[in-house]
Protein backbone atom coordinates (compact mmCIF):
# COMPACT_ATOMS: atom_id res chain seq x y z
CA UNK A 1 0.00 0.00 0.00
CA UNK A 2 1.25 3.25 -0.97
CA UNK A 3 0.43 6.22 1.80
CA UNK A 4 1.93 9.83 1.40
CA UNK A 5 1.04 12.70 3.46
CA UNK A 6 1.17 16.86 3.32
CA UNK A 7 2.95 18.63 5.76
CA UNK A 8 2.36 22.51 5.42
CA UNK A 9 4.49 24.73 7.07
CA UNK A 10 5.81 28.78 7.90
CA UNK A 11 6.74 29.22 11.46
CA UNK A 12 7.22 25.35 12.49
CA UNK A 13 9.40 24.20 9.82
CA UNK A 14 12.42 22.92 11.84
CA UNK A 15 10.02 20.88 13.98
CA UNK A 16 8.59 19.72 11.56
CA UNK A 17 11.87 18.72 9.63
CA UNK A 18 13.58 17.72 12.99
CA UNK A 19 10.11 16.10 15.13
CA UNK A 20 7.99 15.15 12.39
CA UNK A 21 9.12 13.86 9.73
CA UNK A 22 11.47 11.25 11.61
CA UNK A 23 7.92 10.11 13.07
CA UNK A 24 6.06 9.60 9.90
CA UNK A 25 8.82 7.24 8.38
CA UNK A 26 8.70 5.59 12.10
CA UNK A 27 5.35 4.76 11.09
CA UNK A 28 6.27 3.83 7.62
CA UNK A 29 4.41 6.63 5.62
CA UNK A 30 5.65 6.29 1.91
CA UNK A 31 6.50 10.08 1.02
CA UNK A 32 6.00 12.99 2.59
CA UNK A 33 6.18 16.31 1.33
CA UNK A 34 7.18 19.27 3.25
CA UNK A 35 6.02 22.83 1.88
CA UNK A 36 8.13 25.32 3.23
CA UNK A 37 6.24 28.35 2.47
CA UNK A 38 8.80 30.79 3.66
CA UNK A 39 11.46 28.97 1.93
CA UNK A 40 9.25 28.39 -1.03
CA UNK A 41 10.63 24.88 -1.39
CA UNK A 42 9.20 21.13 -1.26
CA UNK A 43 11.21 18.61 0.42
CA UNK A 44 10.25 15.22 -0.64
CA UNK A 45 10.80 12.50 1.50
CA UNK A 46 10.53 9.05 0.48
CA UNK A 47 12.04 5.42 1.89
CA UNK A 48 10.79 5.25 5.50
CA UNK A 49 12.68 3.21 7.64
CA UNK A 50 12.38 3.09 11.35
CA UNK A 51 15.77 5.60 11.57
CA UNK A 52 14.16 8.32 8.95
CA UNK A 53 13.72 8.21 4.94
CA UNK A 54 16.16 7.25 2.89
CA UNK A 55 15.84 10.05 0.21
CA UNK A 56 15.26 13.40 0.87
CA UNK A 57 14.77 15.89 -2.55
CA UNK A 58 14.25 19.39 -2.94
CA UNK A 59 11.89 21.20 -5.51
CA UNK A 60 12.45 24.69 -6.06
CA UNK A 61 10.83 27.50 -8.56
CA UNK A 62 10.77 25.93 -11.68
CA UNK A 63 10.79 22.19 -10.73
CA UNK A 64 8.19 19.73 -11.45
CA UNK A 65 7.03 17.08 -9.03
CA UNK A 66 5.13 13.46 -9.93
CA UNK A 67 2.84 12.04 -7.82
CA UNK A 68 3.59 8.49 -7.28
CA UNK A 69 0.05 7.93 -6.60
CA UNK A 70 -1.51 9.15 -9.44
CA UNK A 71 0.57 8.17 -12.48
CA UNK A 72 0.90 10.68 -15.27
CA UNK A 73 -0.01 13.44 -12.94
CA UNK A 74 2.95 15.95 -12.10
CA UNK A 75 2.82 19.52 -10.00
CA UNK A 76 5.21 22.23 -10.35
CA UNK A 77 6.65 24.34 -7.51
CA UNK A 78 5.05 27.67 -9.16
CA UNK A 79 1.45 26.28 -9.04
CA UNK A 80 1.90 25.04 -5.28
CA UNK A 81 2.74 28.79 -4.47
CA UNK A 82 0.85 30.35 -7.20
CA UNK A 83 3.43 31.57 -9.38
Amino acid sequence: MYNSLIEVADSTITYDREEKIPLYAEANITEVWLVDINGQIVEVYQQPTATGYQQMQKFTSGETLSIPSFPGVKISVNEIFSR
